[in-house]
């Protein structure tokens, strides 16, 4: 059984967040937001990176992706409704995120701990039955839900195959673009 909170204690909530915009660094200027260009006669030239700048946005240094995250965050309780059934007791608790816009979760209480460690250790569980949920469900392994799941293979295994010589064929080029640009050749 999950602890009794009330209004105004500061649980720990176990978060998994499929979907979630995080900021990673640029990986063309590495946050310097410009990138230097060698010209053909062997003058640099200092440009602004658009990779994490959009032509017309100045750039930031960071890019967002979208990743899965597991996390333990610090939430206050704001409300606490309590139903008695034929079982016992049920909670639900309310909490505020941001009380400055009124927007509040209903977290469940198996998600709520009192230390961030344990709510940590059940963000991460979620994450991995999520995982393995997603990785094991028919319609996610499939292509193609019409065709047959040997079909499927075939197509899985050839695009493996497809994508490790695109690896194999930007790595060799990306070699050639680096000593090109220490040897000056434009």
């Amino acid at each position: 059984m999950s602890a009794q909170y009330k209004v105004g204690d500061r649980p720990w909530w176990a978060i998994y967040e499929r979907l979630t915009n995080v900021e990673v660094l640029c990986p063309v200027c590495y946050g310097n937001c410009a990138v230097r260009l060698i010209l053909g006669n062997g003058d640099e030239a200092l440009l602004p990176c658009n990779y994490c700048g959009h032509s017309f946005d100045p750039p930031t240094g960071y890019v967002t992706e979208y990743q899965a995250v597991a996390k333990a965050e610090q939430v206050t309780i704001g409300i606490v409704n309590i139903s008695e059934t034929a079982a016992g007791q049920d909670r639900e608790y309310r909490v505020a995120k941001n009380f400055v816009d009124g927007s509040c979760w209903a977290p469940k209480p198996e998600d709520l701990f009192d230390t961030e460690e344990e709510a940590n250790a059940r963000a991460t569980e979620k994450a991995e039955a999520d995982r393995i949920e997603h990785e094991t469900r028919a319609e996610h392994i499939k292509k193609n839900a019409h065709k047959s799941f040997a079909w499927n293979a075939g197509y899985h295994m050839r695009e493996a195959k497809r994508h490790r010589h695109d690896i194999e064929y930007h790595e060799r080029m990306a070699v050639v673009c680096k000593a090109r640009g220490k040897d000056g050749a434009s």
